[in-house]
């Protein structure tokens, strides 16, 4: 069986890299042969060969969650596994995927697997969450001034030129078939309990339950953020008179202008657009812990390639 690895180049570097290279070598191993793809052209072309992909065991996402969300909307329904070498790698965490090659090795070689509902808006596809408003902004203005690697640091200048910037824009927000729209600043639709910096925005989240949980932030002004979210990091819980929490499978998003809309991190869009649940659309190849099912053995197979 074959193991592709689809590298972000501009993710990771230095000791990610030689953890990498262990990940390979614990799949050989194992009697996987892995693939190594540092370019989205070559990996898409080797998938095209229906006898590569008969013997596929997985796709890696040795990136971020950008990476992951890339994989998830070019290769829909193949079992993927991750390695983290991003910024935030908030899927990585949930499903508590170690950060050592030879682990994660001997995590897809054990073949345990896990169904996850993904969300999508629009056309796209996304794992973790998505967003409406002055965090989006600053995913916008910090991928339009990206120029390599990206860190925790590069969103600072966003940040504060979002703060100088901020207007209030209003969201329509309808949830399912009701007909009457949630009116917020702010929206925050999680598939999983996880967000950037570990905040606990709309913690109950679930990755099987099928639905997303909403957060709705009536007035989102910068300084009333950068206080609910230092509340949030004290306390575990983001609650304040104007924040809403509930649950939907689809959702509308109105805007009387456009306003940018983030997936897990990177820019997607802008409203008006919909959102909705796909249940069980991924298979994650993860920790026995937290599995839900097995992938069936496959044969064994030869060494590795990087191309």
């Amino acid at each position: 069986m074959r193991v592709a690895i689809q590298r972000n180049p501009i993710s990771g570097s230095g000791r990610r890299d030689l953890e990498l290279k262990e990940m390979m070598a614990g799949l050989k191993e194992a009697g996987l042969k892995p693939y190594l793809f540092t370019e989205r052209e070559r990996l898409a072309h080797h998938l095209e060969d229906p006898e590569f992909r008969e013997h596929l065991l997985c796709i890696v996402a040795a990136g971020g969650d950008g990476t992951v969300d890339d994989l998830i909307n070019r290769y829909p329904g193949i079992p993927l596994a991750i390695f983290a070498m991003g910024t935030e790698n908030l899927l990585a965490k949930h499903c508590g995927m170690p950060r050592h090659g030879r682990e994660v090795a001997r995590i897809i070689a054990a073949r345990y697997t896990r169904e996850i509902d993904l969300g999508q808006v629009g056309t796209q596809r996304f794992a973790v969450m998505a967003s409406c408003g002055f965090d989006a902004e600053v995913v916008r203005l910090a991928h339009e001034a990206r120029k390599g690697r990206i860190t925790k640091l590069h969103y600072l200048r966003p940040i504060l030129q979002s703060f100088a910037q901020f207007k209030e824009t209003p969201l329509k927000l309808y949830c399912d078939s009701d007909p009457e729209p949630y009116e917020c600043q702010m929206a925050i639709i999680s598939n999983i309990a996880k967000y950037a910096l570990n905040l606990p925005i709309n913690r109950d989240a679930a990755d099987q339950d099928g639905k997303f949980s909403l957060c709705m932030i009536e007035k989102a002004a910068p300084w009333r953020l950068v206080r609910y979210f230092l509340k949030g990091l004290l306390t575990g819980r983001i609650e304040a008179p104007g924040i809403h929490y509930t649950s939907c499978q689809k959702l509308r998003v109105e805007t009387d202008t456009p306003i940018a809309i983030q997936a897990d991190g990177d820019p997607i869009g802008y409203t008006p657009n919909e959102f909705q649940v796909l249940p069980a659309a991924l298979t994650l190849l993860v920790p026995q812990s937290f599995s839900t099912s097995r992938l069936e053995e496959a044969p064994h197979a030869e060494a590795s390639q990087t191309i």
